[in-house]
């Protein structure tokens, strides 16, 4: 009676210890173990996300096909963010040399005329509201020293169309630091 519940209980065991083993799969997909002493892998550092030193106050101009960075003002205070909830078809994508993307901030657009039949028609007056196809507006952004670009683009349907563009030096400028 003894050696039954010894049997059962080492074939318990063992059956345990298949299901826990890995499997020939298994260890042909694992990465090689390092034997002792052999040199390890140099790991690649990983670059910490670009810091905002501040932000820009951007005063943009144009219509609804070409925008552009008429003036900046560098604010040292820390950039308050996108507007909760604010999501648009309007955007400003700051990149840096590398063509990384450092910010992409939406733009609210509503209160412009920018319909493609409206391009540079007359103000429209309904009640209180003004509606111009002209766009100005003040444009608030993260400030980096790595910004290469300042890239507007509006989306129609499944397409981002590219409506302007200023270099990261020329914005450099009109903030007061290129001079």
């Amino acid at each position: 009676m003894h050696t039954t519940n010894l049997l059962t209980a080492v074939a318990a065991l063992a059956a345990l210890g298949w299901l826990c083993a890995p499997q020939a799969s298994d260890a042909a997909n694992a990465p090689p173990a390092a034997l002792p002493g052999a040199p390890t892998q140099p790991t690649q550092p990983t670059q910490p996300p670009p810091v905002a030193r501040g932000h820009l106050t951007l005063v943009v101009e144009g219509d609804r096909d070409q925008l552009t960075i008429r003036r900046a003002v560098a604010k040292e205070d820390p950039w308050a963010g996108v507007p909760k909830g604010l999501t648009s078809a309007w955007t400003l994508t700051i990149r840096a040399q590398d063509g990384s993307t450092l910010a992409e901030i939406p733009l609210d657009l509503v209160h412009f005329d920018t319909a493609a039949d409206r391009k540079g028609a007359a103000v429209r007056v309904e009640g209180c509201v003004v509606r111009d196809s002209r766009i100005a507006m003040l444009v608030n952004v993260p400030r980096f020293a790595e910004a290469a670009t300042y890239q507007f683009s509006r989306r129609d349907g499944v397409e981002d169309v590219p409506v302007g563009f200023t270099t990261g030096a020329r914005v450099n400028e009109l903030a007061g630091g290129g001079r």
